[in-house]
């Protein structure tokens, strides 16, 4: 076909930057028809956004920064994208004239370094692929993926920041990081922490000031993250799974908020009554099925088998008419510690009132980290599924939930009448607790969604036609629960496009040092423009 630059911009095919780029990458390796530019411009979210001039596919850090380069002294602006699971635009171009960067095909693992703690990774690798690469030496890092990690990328989740598995005493993404390789808006490949030591390895992320934060949580406002170098942690041999129902939400946030003063817990969470409901009515393959419990099985031994059996006996259906739900897994070196902490736990979800109930959701989540995203990013019935979070300090979390309720209970005969649902979902990040209430609707899924589900239910859904008036609605509750979260002190992850982020500042001080330091490393404002407010 006729090359779409020339239709829109004729500027491109003049410079001979599109030539350029394609003996660079590879005709195959620059994409210029409408269909790709559409779909790798387009994220979960709804907001207005322009559609990439170009979608260009690295196959190194070399390839990347002189790609980079070339476009941008066309005049291109830059947009990373990793495994597209943004619902804050945080990709979706804002400028027409934008050069898409595509980063999965730099999906190497590098080095694993067990003697100094670390692992050198490039910024496309999946968090399932890095974790499943980690296993075998018996190390992981602190911090080891989303629940969408089978596509999530590392660079993805460093450039939005992000929270679940081992965030409980490891922290979020952002906190795994020891230094980086990052590419600039003029295609200089910066490197950080002792990585720039001449003499030295990337082991340590405090070499002078701390440039490495620098360039995570940006979402790709400051540069482009070409590989990674993250701490590794030895993997714990021994795991202890817990379950208990809660007849309140102040109930169920207690025992969690004291589980987080501990640091005992890798992973604890939270549903609420539509979560527990939904998720009991979420379909699940007959192979997903077997292939869950086979794994559970082949992992744990005799043991293995036991919870396999439970599982599948029990499935979904343990959280049927279950108010509040609270799931843990909790991790030690050793059968002894991990058992005192699994009943240190046990005793405090006991002392704040709540009830042992079978605990297959969390075996099943640990066993099969990385499953299906459809369960993820839609609700029961083929629903659209748009979060929206707040992020505290463990004091203000019972507060948080309680005004989030409130919130919601006031709406409800507005999304009644629309057919609108909500859920939430809670957790902690070591001493922080997040809440993710998501609002769900009948809509038009559109091609990305209906490409990261399996293909049955994406026949069955595909129809679903567009709801643009309930749509509005929607997304307009979940834009005064942002402000709400707002309201109250809550921050971020995934601030993309989305979130406010210099206008909510207290003083006028540190967004002059932001701007100032998005001159230095990107002074004609092509990375990824709008990310952070920054334009």
């Amino acid at each position: 076909m006729a090359s779409v630059i020339s239709d829109r911009d004729t500027a491109n095919s003049d410079d001979g930057t599109v030539q350029r780029l394609q003996q660079l990458l590879g005709s195959e390796h620059v994409l210029l028809d409408d269909a790709n530019r559409d779909f790798y411009s387009s994220d979960l979210s709804f907001r207005p956004h322009e559609t990439a001039q170009m979608v260009l596919q690295p196959g190194t850090a070399e390839e990347l920064a002189e790609a980079v380069g070339i476009a941008t002294r066309a005049g291109f602006a830059i947009v990373p994208r990793g495994g597209g699971m943004s619902y804050t635009s945080g990709y979706c171009p804002e400028r027409a004239r934008t050069a898409m960067i595509d980063m999965r095909r730099m999906n190497r693992i590098v080095e694993i370094n067990k003697e100094d703690m670390y692992v050198i990774v490039e910024a496309g690798c999946t968090w399932k692929d890095l974790y499943e690469a980690l296993a075998p030496h018996g190390v992981r890092t602190p911090y080891w993926g989303p629940l969408s990690g089978a596509y999530a990328t590392v660079g993805g989740a460093l450039s939005q920041n992000s929270l679940f598995h081992g965030s409980g005493t490891g922290g979020t993404a952002a906190e795994s990081v020891v230094g980086l390789k990052v590419v600039l808006a003029d295609g200089t490949l910066l490197t950080t922490g002792s990585w720039a030591h001449k003499n030295s390895k990337p082991f340590w992320r405090h070499f002078g000031p701390d440039v490495t934060g620098l360039f995570t949580a940006d979402t790709g406002a400051m540069g482009i993250k070409a590989v990674a170098s993250l701490r590794l942690v030895t993997a714990q041999a021994h795991t202890g799974y817990l379950s208990y129902k809660f007849d309140t939400l102040e109930a169920m946030l207690a025992a969690q908020v004291r589980i987080a003063r501990l640091s005992i817990a890798s992973e604890c969470y939270g549903f609420d009554p539509y979560y527990n409901g939904g998720f009991e009515k979420q379909g699940v393959t007959f192979e997903e099925g077997l292939a869950m419990v086979g794994k559970i099985a082949r992992k744990g031994g005799l043991k293995g088998l036991k919870n396999a059996a439970r599982v599948a006996l029990g499935g979904k259906k343990i959280l049927k008419n279950v108010p509040y739900s609270l799931h843990m897994t909790l991790d030690a070196h050793t059968e002894t510690v991990a058992a005192e902490h699994t009943d240190l736990a046990a005793e405090i979800c006991t002392d704040e009132g709540g009830t042992e109930m079978a605990n297959s959701i969390p075996t099943v989540f640990r066993n099969a980290p990385f499953g299906g995203v459809r369960t993820v990013l839609l609700g029961s019935e083929g629903e659209i599924w748009i979060p929206v979070h707040g992020y505290f300090p463990l004091s203000r979390a019972i507060p948080a939930a309680q005004a989030t309720e409130k919130f919601l209970a006031e709406r409800k005969p507005l999304m009644d009448q629309w057919g609108i649902k909500t859920s939430y979902l809670t957790c902690f990040s070591g001493p922080e607790f997040v809440i993710e209430p998501s609002f769900y609707w009948h809509d038009k899924l559109g091609d990305f969604r209906l490409s990261l589900i399996e293909p049955e239910f994406a026949e069955q859904w595909k129809s679903i036609p567009a709801d643009e008036a309930r749509r509005e609605v929607a997304l307009k509750l979940r834009d005064e629960l942002r402000d709400l979260f707002d309201s109250l002190g809550g921050l971020h992850l995934q601030i993309g496009k989305y979130y406010p982020f210099k206008e909510i500042m207290n003083n006028e001080a540190l967004p002059k040092v932001i701007e100032g330091l998005k001159s230095v490393v990107d002074p004609d404002r092509l990375m990824n423009p709008g990310a952070l407010g920054l334009r």
